[in-house]
């Protein structure tokens, strides 16, 4: 069979910790959740839930997890006009509305 490289973009699921503890889910085998206020990860197994999943090691800063989940010129659309620098981290700029309830921001540093 012939290999074939695709360009796809990846999207793990992420929330303060204190979100994760509230909606304590349980995440498919194999699914990945960050708390993007802490850095940490635990991966499910489409039983536990979050409360009882351990934590994966991972060394990561928040800043690390800012700049690879939301790059610095990535753009986030929010259905609120808050800024995301308050729970997302980093400096965010609006750059339009269309219109609609949707807000567009773009990341600055």
């Amino acid at each position: 069979m012939a290999e074939k490289e695709v360009q796809v973009k990846l999207r793990l699921r992420s929330d303060s910790a204190a979100n994760w503890l509230k909606a304590n889910p349980v995440l498919l085998a194999g699914e990945i959740g960050i708390e993007t206020d802490t850095g940490k990860m635990k991966v499910g197994n489409g039983q536990a839930k979050w409360r009882v999943l351990p934590y994966l090691i991972t060394g990561m800063t928040q800043a690390e997890i800012l700049d690879c989940f939301c790059p610095v010129g990535s753009v986030k659309v929010t259905a609120t006009n808050a800024n995301p620098e308050g729970y997302v981290g980093g400096v965010w700029e609006r750059i339009q509305t269309d219109g609609s309830a949707l807000y567009y921001w773009e990341r600055k540093a």
